[in-house]
């Protein structure tokens, strides 16, 4: 399998790193991308892949980060693409405690247009802004990509699978029981999907999540489509391959 989003940059993992990457290897993680968030961790991400063949970086600049970034990071973030498998995690967050839309309107459209003038996949974090998101993406119809961590209804799937994107099925979902997540693992298509720890999120405040859970979405997938597992690993892999050009 492959990891499609966690970030092991994180502090969180700044003890055990390798600990955590033996264990995503005994439960057949071949291949792991970070996505980026902010600025301070671009270097930290750097130099985690050139450590470790398995680790692939996008850059990019978290909606909820947005308000500690200005143009020269946009640049900086330019001069980083050429060494990245995506933009991103980019998107909007709308809710009530996150920056002003209009400011996290602005980062995310100035990261669509890096993402086409690099011809570079995006990974989109969309919260709350599911219409919104899929307007501005409407204005570049060529670009493509993954929405991260989703858990909208199917409807709103089928808008962002119509506009090029994959939908990102993580295990923040399994935390969410109910008919509609039922729904979602039951009709979002196979060739469709990625799957992602989010890690060290995605376990609830006070767990940390590693990659190595990532089995737990691949076997919920494989239980409501009524599949083998074997099958669910071998599609996301890949897909995630296709998407990442991995």
């Amino acid at each position: 399998m492959i990891d499609s989003h966690c970030h092991l940059d994180d502090p969180r993992f700044s003890s055990d790193l390798e600990a955590v990457l033996l264990r995503a290897n005994q439960s057949d993680i071949q291949h792991l991308v970070i996505p980026g968030v902010q600025h301070q961790q671009w270097s930290i991400q750097l130099l985690l892949a050139e450590n470790h063949q398995n680790i692939s970086n996008a850059f990019g600049i978290h909606p909820w980060y947005c308000e500690q970034h200005n143009d020269a990071d946009l640049q900086q973030l330019e001069t980083l693409l050429p060494h990245a498998v995506a933009v991103g995690e980019c998107g909007l967050d709308f809710t009530a405690d996150k920056p002003a839309e209009d400011i996290q309107q602005y980062f995310f459209q100035k990261q669509l247009e890096l993402a086409q003038k690099f011809d570079l996949p995006l990974i989109i974090h969309s919260v709350k802004s599911a219409d919104s998101v899929a307007i501005q993406l409407r204005s570049y119809p060529q670009l493509r990509g993954v929405i991260h961590g989703f858990s909208g209804s199917i409807q709103q799937a089928n808008n962002f699978i119509n506009l090029g994107f994959y939908i990102g099925i993580g295990t923040r979902l399994l935390q969410q029981r109910g008919q509609k997540n039922n729904t979602l693992l039951r009709e979002i298509p196979l060739e469709l999907t990625l799957l992602e720890s989010d890690a060290p999120d995605g376990l609830g405040k006070h767990q940390r999540n590693e990659p190595a859970n990532l089995i737990d979405v691949a076997q919920a997938l494989a239980h409501a489509k009524n599949i083998p597992l074997e099958f669910v690993q071998k599609q996301c892999t890949s897909n995630t391959k296709e998407l990442f050009s991995l």
